[in-house]
């Protein structure tokens, strides 16, 4: 990655200008900035210069702008004056090397990208070269670059196209006729001339068209990458579903189990209805022995009768007695074994009822399978706090999320319009891949670099940002998904609330603060899946 350009007046400053210095003379740097400054750029770098000592006052530069306005003069006379100060004024440095470092951002990335050892033989193959602009980018990149073995590369170029283009004047002063020389030397220059045209209309082809691969590329990395992304959301419901399956399958064995034990308590019941009919039948016995007892014409008889009648009476009574208390006992067991396997019956179908309504649920969710007859999905944005959340998985699971998985878990059933990161740019050599694999996924990164403070602290707040993004996207989007725990965002959430926004917060248990988790209309608590 290419540094930034130094702060004014400062040791890199300085160290960078030296470096500079040591490798264009007035006439290179000519050469680079007539090709690769815009107009525009000159023309403020030109409106900042001091007046020289004694000019009038209201007056413009000295050189080519005195007297005019800087729109009325020529390019090259612009970028004559820059040159003339370049070396001597420090100001105008700074101005033209950040304007450069500005423009010439894509090659600084290709020259940074080069291996020191192979820098030479790479740009000695490289065909944009051939282009006049190209040439004087890269040149302009490769001479910024820290690397010693580099910087000489653009030593090497500037030196041979001041060789090119002294041979294009000789053979244009040939052509011209301002130089004395033999018929066969005009034929000559004239073919380089032709050839040189033809090669720079070549070079702009090659360069089309290596423009058009390069975007052809990225488009097909977007798909395939899309492409990933519905294929692992297939898997992941396809897994779901077949666990419901199971569950169901589970559920079915427990309900045939509730039933036969139903069966049983039924069973238990009919007993009890045999047993107090035998007890009906016993005191009608009763009762007709007593009769008999009082119709009997012998007085002894009749007492003996009597006797034995209430002997068996008492005998009967404390049978009906042992049979009532059995089978009260047995009732009673029995009706609280039935009544818990109804209710465990009742869970069970509770239980399956909810499972069929998941996987209704879940098949409608399916992206291949939904209802394109059905209403409009829901209109999603979804801005995410990566730093909050990076240090809550750290800390909590001790793994690092995985946000492709936690992005299209948000977007399941709806259309996301927007899917915002926002990231602290903390070094390190991996930080580059980490940005592309998010872009890869679907994300729009936000890049902040920490601010360092003189006692050794640093800062790198997204709030502010997200904010400002929440606010923007008010009437572009139904629902917006906030991917942090930090409690601060709980008054941006009211707010978007009160203008008609429906606001989700996610984030794992750990590090939700209440206040944001009560201010959101829906939380959704992040686990094992959402990590690597």
């Amino acid at each position: 990655m290419s540094p930034p350009t130094p702060k004014f007046k400062s040791k890199e400053f300085r160290a960078a200008l030296d470096g500079l210095k040591g490798i264009f003379d007035a006439r290179a740097l000519a050469v680079v900035l007539g090709e690769a400054l815009e107009r525009r750029a000159a023309e403020q770098i030109c409106a900042r210069m001091k007046a020289p000592p004694g000019a009038p006052k209201g007056r413009a530069a000295a050189g080519p702008t005195r007297g005019g306005r800087l729109k009325d003069k020529k390019r090259a006379e612009l970028v004559e004056r820059i040159v003339e100060v370049f070396f001597t004024d420090d100001e105008v440095a700074f101005q033209t090397m950040k304007e450069l470092d500005r423009s010439c951002q894509k090659e600084r990335h290709l020259a940074a990208s080069l291996p020191e050892d192979q820098a030479s033989e790479r740009m000695g193959s490289y065909r944009a070269l051939a282009l006049a602009r190209e040439r004087a980018r890269m040149t302009w990149a490769l001479a910024r670059d820290g690397r010693e073995a580099v910087r000489a590369v653009a030593g090497e170029i500037i030196t041979r196209t001041l060789d090119d283009a002294a041979q294009l004047e000789s053979a244009k002063a040939m052509v011209d006729g301002r130089a004395e020389v033999s018929p066969e030397s005009v034929e000559l220059a004239q073919k380089l001339q032709e050839q040189a045209g033809a090669l720079t209309q070549a070079a702009e082809r090659v360069s089309s068209l290596e423009s058009k691969i390069s975007k052809y590329e990225e488009e097909r990395a977007r798909l395939l990458a899309q492409m990933g992304s519905k294929e692992r959301l297939l898997r992941q419901e396809s897994q779901a579903r077949e666990n419901l399956d199971e569950q169901l399958g589970r559920m079915k064995a427990q309900l045939t189990e509730l039933e036969g034990r139903e069966a049983q308590a039924q069973q238990a019941i009919e007993r009890e209805a045999e047993a107090r009919a035998t007890a009906e039948r016993l005191e009608q016995k009763v009762r007709r022995l007593t009769k008999l007892a009082d119709a009997s014409k012998s007085l002894s008889a009749a007492h003996d009768e009597l006797g034995r009648l209430q002997t068996a009476l008492e005998d009967a009574e404390r049978r009906a007695q042992t049979a009532e208390a059995e089978g009260a006992e047995g009732r009673a067991g029995r009706e609280r074994e039935l009544a818990r396997a109804r209710a465990e019956n009742e869970e069970l179908r509770e239980e399956l009822k909810t499972a069929r309504r998941r996987i209704v649920d879940l098949e409608r969710r399916v992206p291949f399978e939904e209802d394109t007859a059905g209403p409009a999905p829901e209109t999603l944005a979804v801005l995410l706090d990566q730093a909050n959340l990076a240090a809550t998985a750290a800390m909590a699971h001790r793994r690092k999320v995985n946000f492709a998985a936690l992005l299209d878990r948000l977007s399941v059933g709806r259309k996301r319009k927007k899917a915002v990161a926002f990231v602290v740019d903390n070094g390190g050599t991996h930080f580059d891949a980490f940005c592309e694999t998010l872009r890869r996924t679907g994300w729009e990164l936000r890049v902040k670099k920490p601010k360092q403070f003189q006692d050794g602290t640093s800062k790198a707040d997204w709030d502010m940002g997200i904010a400002v993004e929440a606010v923007e996207l008010r009437g572009s989007v139904e629902t917006i998904a906030l991917v942090s725990g930090d409690g601060d965002f709980a008054p941006l959430v009211k707010l978007l609330k009160r203008w008609g926004m429906r606001v989700e917060v996610a984030s794992f248990a750990e590090g939700l603060a209440l206040d944001l988790q009560n201010a959101a209309d829906a939380v959704t608590v992040l686990g094992s899946e959402s990590l690597e």
